[in-house]
């Protein structure tokens, strides 16, 4: 493949095969930099590509986020039959507390008719 290159221009051309990338610098480019500055410019290239790549989301991150939000609902649930308890426990604690008053004032009435009399 050949390329016309203008002398300003910045043409870089990745061709991806799998997991290795080729790439390839233009003449004009290369006679420009030398070849530390071609050297240079691909390792630049080459981390800033391996950290985008690093940036992406992979199954296994899927796969906790699904377990995370899987807790999260377990966590809600559990939350909710916790209320549902505390309610249902405030309910028994009033009925019972009822109870006694009613008993208290029957006790109270009956111990004031016995000193009345």
């Amino acid at each position: 493949m050949t390329y016309s290159v203008k002398p300003v221009a910045l043409f870089l051309l990745f061709l991806y095969n799998s997991n290795m990338s080729v790439m390839t610098i233009p003449k004009t480019l290369r006679e420009k930099l030398g070849d530390d500055g071609v050297d240079d410019l691909i390792a630049v290239i080459s981390e800033v590509s391996l950290s985008s790549r690093n940036d992406l989301t992979t199954k296994d991150d899927l796969k906790a986020m699904r377990q995370e939000m899987a807790s999260k609902t377990d966590l809600d649930n559990l939350k909710l039959e916790l209320k549902a308890e505390i309610e249902k426990s405030k309910l028994e604690s009033i009925k019972w507390m009822l109870a006694f008053w009613a008993s208290q004032i029957g006790i109270m009435i009956a111990a004031l008719k016995f000193f009345v009399k």
